[in-house]
């Protein structure tokens, strides 16, 4: 191989090595901004679940544990978790105890609000690998309570998520690369 060849080559993987470096967290939304909503941070989460009215899982109000979008999901607060939070205004703050990663595949947090029945006052985020703490923050349309009544994990097994767009192009630059070499080569 040339020179050339092989200083193309560094170039074009360092440049994919800095492209899936972290970006730059982002907040993803949990319901309809013309409802009551919650903005978690893509550092803690990997995605909104499902959000709804009344308490989370009782099965009247809801389809989380009640079947719907909840399956193989279970309430796993009751175990020794050492679950706390803290609410300034419409933010705040959650942890748990971080061993309970070694017993789930992936572990979901529920949000309930005290909002009286507005829609929506009950959250539940799919948490990042390894995550026992992060931030929150709820928006309350309806300006009525707004308090943090309560956090439950969930234990369950992984989502399956749709690979990122961007990950997707990295691969497509690749393949580009690969086939414009081998066209060189038979020149």
């Amino acid at each position: 191989m040339s020179f050339k060849t092989i200083s193309g080559a560094a170039v074009i993987a360092l440049a994919a090595v800095g492209y899936m470096a972290p970006a730059g967290a982002v907040a993803i939304l949990c319901e309809d901004v013309s409802k009551n909503h919650m903005l978690v941070d893509s550092a803690y989460v990997s995605s909104c679940i499902d959000a709804g009215v009344g308490n989370i899982g009782n099965g009247q109000n809801d389809d989380f544990l009640g079947g719907g979008s909840a399956t193989g999901w279970s309430d796993v607060t009751g175990q020794a978790v050492n679950l706390t939070k803290d609410q300034n205004g419409s933010t705040g703050t959650f942890s748990f105890d971080a061993s309970l990663w070694s017993l789930y595949d992936a572990l979901a947090i529920g949000f309930k609000f005290g909002t009286g029945d507005k829609p929506d006052e009950w959250f539940v985020y799919e948490l990042q690998d390894l995550v026992s703490s992060g931030n929150w923050e709820f928006v309350n349309v309806g300006d009525t309570g707004g308090g943090l009544s309560h956090l439950t994990v969930y234990g369950g097994q992984r989502s399956t998520n749709v690979p990122e767009p961007a990950t997707l192009s990295l691969l497509g630059l690749g393949l580009l690369g690969l086939g414009i070499g081998a066209r060189r080569r038979k020149v």
